[in-house]
């Protein structure tokens, strides 16, 4: 058992900082009031789920990895598989640590996912399907997800606008890539970049007030 001097509580579990304050626990072993009960994480929660996903992701990883090795073929396609099982984690990683804040969270999907993409198509020998397809469909579809997540979430505009405002950005990068001529396939950099367009417009004009209010409170202007 571990205490907090500042709340006035006990705190079960193993942690190391108050889950109020997050200021230093000290060791107690008679202080029983006020306790607060230890928050299970979401894998301890689910731990089995997780358990059997993860020990699936092995299996896979090696049967795939075996199945190459006894037929040979002309490139290691077991790579790709295992690579894919990774990006997985990373991204379901991610989702979880950011599961309470969902604008943040897509956000964050959208900049690991393109990442990804680009680094995966760098190390295939590089066709350009990250930039023509990836990159822009991401964006496009964070920016509808953020709106429909607000809207069912019932959030308020300033807890989601400077998420949408950064991935409005995003979406004008594929115009910038097809104008320098890294982008191929022009239609979903087009259209990526005329849905950025319109979106910040909308909130621009119809949230123009809270828009600035936010961006002044958050660069203390």
């Amino acid at each position: 058992m571990k205490y907090c001097s500042k709340c006035k509580l006990s705190v079960k579990g193993q942690r190391k900082y108050c889950p109020l304050c997050q200021n230093e626990l000290e060791h107690s072993d008679d202080a029983e009031d006020g306790v607060f009960p230890e928050i299970p994480t979401v894998f301890r929660q689910y731990s089995l789920f997780f358990r059997i996903l993860i020990l699936a992701s092995v299996a896979v990883a090696v049967a795939s990895a075996v199945v190459n090795a006894v037929f040979p073929a002309k490139i290691w396609w077991s790579f790709f598989v295992i690579a894919g099982i990774g990006c997985f984690w990373v991204s379901t990683a991610i989702a979880l640590s950011k599961r309470r804040n969902i604008p943040k969270n897509i956000l964050y999907q959208v900049v690991v996912i393109s990442a990804l993409a680009v680094v995966w198509d760098l190390c295939t020998g590089w066709k350009g399907w990250s930039v023509d397809y990836v990159i822009p469909v991401t964006c496009t579809f964070a920016m509808f997800s953020l709106a429909i997540a607000a809207k069912i979430a019932n959030l308020h505009v300033r807890d989601y606008m400077i998420y949408f405002v950064i991935d409005g950005l995003f979406g004008i990068v594929p115009v910038v890539l097809v104008i320098t001529g890294v982008v191929h396939m022009r239609l979903p950099s087009l259209i990526c970049t005329g849905t950025s367009i319109l979106s910040l417009t909308a909130l621009l004009l119809f949230e123009g007030e809270n828009m600035r209010g936010e961006l002044r409170r958050r660069l203390h202007m």
